[in-house]
């Protein structure tokens, strides 16, 4: 054989074995989440019978109403603690984020059709509607591309445009007009204090403390589910039952976040006046404007909600005064510097009309630090067995992002999944089930704290962990902007990056091969 034929054969060889490797790591960085995988046995009845005892849900909220639907699928009975729960239609006082801008990432409006398969009709009768997932996300004037062309006509992910108390309501319905609400009670008041088994390895008694003040106890809870929200009350029930937390256990840092809802009720002689175009209609969010890095720290977010009403949110990190009045809100928005685009007039002259005629409420809200309790990293025996916690009663993220709601959703897919596994007997749930359950959790949720607070550390205002300092994740802000500044021109880039903001896909698709080459190749605009 000729020189140049080896030669040939050897560059050929490795050419290949470069593909192979290329294809394979594309393939591992594209491929499903694993919390992609627990979601198909969600809303799924029990094979087994039924594990005894009383699944105790201490929190009615939405991570609450979720988890009671999860567990009346695996327990003989459930009980939902809650002081506001009695009636549904009554405005929560307790829940920080009631009356502000939510938005509803198309993970968690998925979790809730496998849970309730008449979702849409009951948010049709609640006076809202399901919509396409695309929020209009204008990062510091820019649209962000959304992959609809990869979706089949009508099968692009949804979202509800709804309103928090609403959705809260609509959920609570759906929770005791399903088939196995029969096992669910409710009682209203407050969870007083938890008291350990005899061998002290779970929680054996619940008390409560109900509306009148009089205290009941259920004496047979084979799980207790902390759904008490950013109040992360289990640390300290734990704490008061004799179980030795590791110290440190919750990390928080503060990115001083403020931000104002305004609510407008807008009557069908309003709405036809408005010039929003009719397309934009179609979508969750009708326009969001995010600033970049260098402009001032202030994001505006406009929707239609249910029961004709529009939100609008006007969010700072910055040190300024938020608007409290309507004629304050067009100065204030003019003041927003884009990269080349300002704000279109369509969404200057809507707001505007909306402050003269939509009869403004202003809700505003100084949002508490944010904080995630390590209950994954506490050694074997000093979390009881049968605890577990969901949504920000273990994580409370920057709101901003939308997560709040589908990471509660992802903690309820992790706790239905082990609960399959797990077999029905006299000895209650296994002896490491609550570090499986946080272990899990953790694997799934790690990426959000993460990233979000690496993020928030770019933020003037922001305070970090203490023993951190501002300068962690620099790397990782760079390659953000870069991420987004390809998004605004690329079709790839821009598709996972909007799969992973709404949990569909893994931060590692950022670094598939075929979508880290653009990216790095793209020069950064903001």
């Amino acid at each position: 054989m000729a020189i140049h034929d080896i030669l040939f054969c050897q560059w050929t060889g490795i050419a290949s074995g470069i593909y192979l490797f290329l294809a394979a790591w594309q393939w591992l960085c594209k491929y499903p989440p694993p919390w992609m995988n627990k979601m198909e046995s969600l809303g799924q009845p029990r094979a087994q019978r039924k594990l005894p005892g009383t699944a105790v849900v201490c929190g009615g909220s939405v991570a609450g109403i979720v988890t009671a639907r999860i567990c009346a699928d695996h327990f003989e009975r459930v009980v939902i603690i809650d002081p506001e729960i009695q009636d549904s239609e009554k405005p929560k006082t307790r829940i920080a984020q009631y009356n502000a801008v939510h938005i509803f990432l198309s993970l968690f409006v998925d979790g809730v059709w496998k849970l309730w398969p008449n979702l849409e009709a009951e948010v049709e009768a609640a006076g809202s509607r399901t919509c396409l997932a695309d929020y209009q996300v204008h990062y510091s004037g820019l649209p962000l591309l959304v992959p609809f062309r990869e979706y089949v006509p009508g099968h692009f992910p949804c979202s509800i445009a709804i309103r928090r108390s609403t959705l809260q309501a609509v959920l609570y319905r759906l929770l005791f007009r399903y088939p196995t609400a029969s096992n669910i009670t409710v009682m209203p008041g407050t969870v007083r204090a938890l008291h350990a088994s005899e061998d002290g390895t779970s929680i054996q008694t619940v008390v409560v403390r109900g509306l009148d003040g009089t205290t009941s106890s259920v004496h047979d809870a084979a799980m207790v589910a902390d759904c008490t929200g950013a109040t992360q009350a289990g640390v300290k029930w734990l704490e008061a039952a004799g179980f030795a937390l590791p110290a440190g256990i919750r990390q928080s840092y503060d990115a001083n976040l403020r931000y104002v809802t305004v609510c407008f009720n807008v009557h069908p002689a309003l709405a036809a006046k408005l010039p929003i175009p009719e397309a934009v209609m179609q979508m969750a969010v009708l326009y969001t404007f995010v600033p970049h890095g260098d402009a001032e720290s202030s994001t505006i977010a406009i929707m239609k909600t249910d029961n004709d009403t529009m939100l609008l949110l006007i969010g700072s990190t910055g040190h300024g005064d938020l608007p409290h009045r309507a004629p304050e809100i067009i100065p204030f928005i003019a003041e927003f510097k884009g990269y080349s685009r300002k704000i279109p007039s369509w969404v200057i002259e809507t707001i505007d009309a909306l402050c003269e005629h939509g009869n403004p409420v202003f809700n505003n809200l100084k949002m508490n630090a944010q904080s995630y309790v390590r209950y994954d990293r506490a050694p074997l025996g000093s979390v009881p067995s049968n605890f577990v916690a969901l949504g920000d009663a273990t994580m409370q993220l920057n709101p901003t992002h939308g997560q709040g709601c589908t990471k509660a959703m992802m903690n309820a897919t992790t706790l239905n999944y082990l609960l399959h596994k797990t077999e029905s007997g006299p000895t209650g749930l296994p002896a490491d089930f609550s570090a499986r359950f946080f272990k899990n959790s953790a694997t799934d949720t790690q990426a959000l704290w993460d990233s979000t607070r690496l993020h928030d550390y770019g933020l003037e205002s922001c305070t970090p962990i203490e023993g951190e300092t501002k300068e962690k994740g620099r790397l990782l802000r760079w390659f953000e902007r870069k991420v987004l500044s390809a998004a605004t021109k690329d079709e790839e880039v821009a598709s996972a990056l909007w799969h992973i903001r709404h949990m569909r896909a893994a931060d590692r698709s950022l670094f598939a091969p075929t979508v880290l080459w653009k990216v790095l190749l793209t020069r950064s605009i903001f």
